[in-house]
């Protein structure tokens, strides 16, 4: 008889501590992690653009594109055509 009311004052502990895990623990994890993601991309976007341009300011950026080399010893190009007889 002791085991069994030990049994279900565990049982009954246990559902109200998560009951309070719920209703307190969790939403402060859930603020905790949303002002860590908050932090990180907002200094994301600080180092994004660190410098502010001046109205009608143009930036030019030319990359240039890089030619693949053609392979020497990879042979010719041979382009076949059906025969009909």
């Amino acid at each position: 008889m002791k085991f069994f009311l030990g049994l279900i004052l565990f049982f009954v502990i246990l559902w109200y501590s998560f009951k309070l895990f719920l209703q307190y623990g969790l939403p402060w994890l859930v603020n905790r992690f949303m002002k860590k993601q908050q932090e990180k991309y907002s200094q994301f976007g600080q180092q994004q653009n660190p410098s502010e341009k001046k109205e009608g300011e143009v930036e030019i950026k030319n990359k240039k594109a890089a030619k693949p080399k053609a392979d020497e010893g990879f042979g010719e190009y041979v382009d076949f055509e059906d025969i009909k007889e």
